[in-house]
């Protein structure tokens, strides 16, 4: 039988490197002492924070620098345990990590309530004395806007104290899904194997019905088995959203949130009501498949088989992924091929799927190191597209990092989504482009593009629509159970799906197979940055110069302004639904070109 194989099988080169954060585990454990201590220092700090602004600039220059050492703290920790969860050595990493960060917490509980506290007159003051604060400028006003949000230092340092506690069902979901949870075994491609993550991928789009089927059944058997546990980490988790934003004086958790990213909660309204007003597009497409593929009942198993079944399922190694990527990635200049030669050449990718690693795709970066990406390479188109996905993360990553400040860098979490979606964009426009005389090959690409925008934009906007009421629901006192979250995926859902697929007849638990939902309201920006992403690539194609150079400055902008600064520099307004109107339309022209060609 044909098993997942062990990290140790894997060749070094297509691996992440961890040295270029920490040499070995031994430097690991002297940083976070070396952290704990300044933490030590900044305690004491609060005794003297406001007395004059040298004081008040030593003060904010350890928050921040402490800040920068904690996170590649918690970077080397968290890709040790991605690599393999069940490894106790990487657990203890974690723990330490994780012991790193409550220690800040609870030391630093004092500093956003003493920067709150100061008077306009005071700040400005201090400013002109030391203006080496003007650094921290934006920084500074976000913590201010948080005024009448953040607790007295004594609350803040008890929330810290609990901070592992509080985050406690999200690790636990993790350790469920990722490394308790199996799927058994199955017949595939003349061989019984292991079901995994990856080979599902596979089997969704390569396998004949009787076997996608089977995938499917064994899939939801596994998460029913679990959906008491998983619906009972679920509630636990946004009962912790809800009360924190009680205690914040927040009207919802949803409110918190998205101030996080200076957002006004219209942004979420407009998106589920837009995407609403288009499903019958999307109907269109599903109805489109259904009468394609000649069945006469469809199940969401068919819904990623390919429709020109004369087409051969291409497969992609790693090596000619990153060929492509570069060729497909051109519009965007020398210099962004030259960060992306690096990001290949350099070790910032682990690439193949081996036991007890981290599900899925995802890229993090490292200020003053590189970015890094998490894979798990099946050899499909898909990768490929995760692959440049992940790139698209990581090379915002690393023109933000090359302009910005430490603490300006990091980008919020509603514009991080645009850069990996543009990419997503740009690959699709250059593969239909390099096909366009093969019928076959366009049908493919043109149902990939249109299944990517099914999967970024509708299906994460149904992801949004059900955590929303998630939230609602547990905060009106009703417990998040299985039956109850049951139904309402199941309404949702049949919205979303239309008359043209059916409902499987045996019992799943569909909602616990979405990690995202620990995330607090992230999905939707999925779906926003798919739409915003859809406008960019097309202005970058059509437009050449100009709209790569605007595009690069949104790259390099990380966390400087507000969202909605960054994104009106870029032509996109995101406080109108034009830009949803924008992307829809581009979809339904997708869509009518694929009729067209399938006749």
């Amino acid at each position: 039988m044909k098993k997942q194989q062990l990290r140790s099988e894997v060749p070094t080169e297509l691996t992440w490197n961890l040295t270029d954060i920490y040499a070995d585990d031994d430097e690991f454990k002297a940083a976070t002492g070396a952290a704990n201590d300044r933490s030590v220092r900044l305690a004491a700090a609060a005794n003297d924070f406001a007395n004059d602004a040298e004081h008040f600039l030593e003060a904010v220059q350890e928050y921040y620098a402490t800040q920068v050492l904690i996170s590649h703290i918690g970077v080397y920790a968290m890709l040790k345990t991605s690599q393999d969860g069940a490894d106790p050595a990487a657990q203890q990493l974690q723990a330490d990590a994780d012991q790193c960060y409550s220690t800040f917490g609870k030391a630093t509980a004092w500093f956003k309530s003493a920067v709150i506290d100061l008077t306009d007159a005071q700040l400005t003051a201090f400013k002109q004395a030391e203006p080496a604060l003007n650094e921290y400028g934006h920084v500074l006003d976000l913590i201010r806007k948080q005024r009448g949000h953040v607790l007295p230092p004594d609350q803040e340092k008890i929330l810290a104290a609990l901070a592992p506690t509080l985050t406690a069902a999200e690790d636990i979901q993790v350790t469920l899904d990722d490394t308790d949870l199996t799927f058994g075994n199955i017949d595939f491609d003349g061989e019984q194997q292991e079901l995994t993550r990856g080979l599902m991928s596979r089997i969704r789009t390569e396998a004949d019905r009787p076997t996608r089927k089977q995938a499917a059944k064994q899939a939801a058997a596994s998460y029913v088995a679990f959906q008491n546990t998983f619906a009972k980490t679920l509630d636990a988790h946004i009962h912790v959203q809800n009360v924190g934003a009680q205690l914040r004086h927040y009207d919802s958790a949803r409110q918190m949130d998205m101030a996080q990213n200076e957002l006004p909660e219209t942004v979420y309204d407009v998106l589920l009501s837009k995407t609403h007003a288009h499903l019958d597009l999307l109907h269109r497409y599903y109805a489109l498949r259904k009468r394609v593929l000649g069945l006469d009942k469809m199940y969401s198993y068919d819904l990623r088989v390919p429709l020109n079944t004369d087409a051969k399922p291409e497969r992609v190694d790693y090596a000619t992924a990153k060929e492509v990527a570069l060729k497909a990635l051109a519009p965007l200049g020398k210099d962004y091929l030259d960060h992306l030669r690096v990001e290949f050449a350099s070790r910032w990718v682990d690439v193949p799927e081996t036991k007890g690693k981290t599900t899925g795709g995802y890229e993090i970066g490292v200020y003053g190191v590189h970015p890094y990406i998490l894979l798990n390479w099946a050899d499909t188109y898909n990768d490929l597209s995760t692959l440049v996905h992940e790139s698209g993360h990581a090379m915002q990553t690393v023109y933000s990092d090359a302009v910005q400040t430490a603490w300006d860098a990091e980008y919020p979490a509603f514009t991080a989504e645009i850069a990996s979606t543009t990419n997503e964009s740009l690959l699709n426009a250059y593969e239909l482009a390099q096909n366009k005389a093969d019928r076959t090959k366009s049908i493919s690409l043109l149902t990939e593009a249109v299944d990517d925008f099914v999967g970024t934009l509708y299906r994460q906007a149904q992801f949004a629509e059900f955590e929303h009421f998630m939230y609602t629901t547990e905060a009106n006192g009703t417990p998040l159970t299985a039956p109850t979250l049951n139904a309402k995926w199941a309404t949702i859902q049949a919205d979303y799906y239309g008359p043209a697929v059916t409902t499987v007849d045996w019992p799943t638990a569909s909602w616990a197979q979405i990690p995202h939902f620990f995330y607090n309201y992230y999905m939707y920006q999925y779906a926003t940055s798919k739409a915003i992403a859809t406008t960019m690539a097309k202005r970058i194609l059509t437009e050449g110069d100009p709209a790569v150079t605007r595009y690069k400055r949104f790259l390099s902008a990380g966390n400087s302004a507000s969202p909605v600064k960054v994104l009106a520099d870029a032509g996109v307004d995101i406080l109108s639904g034009d830009y949803l109107d924008d992307a829809f339309a581009s979809f339904a022209a997708q869509l009518e070109q694929l009729e067209g060609l399938l006749g």
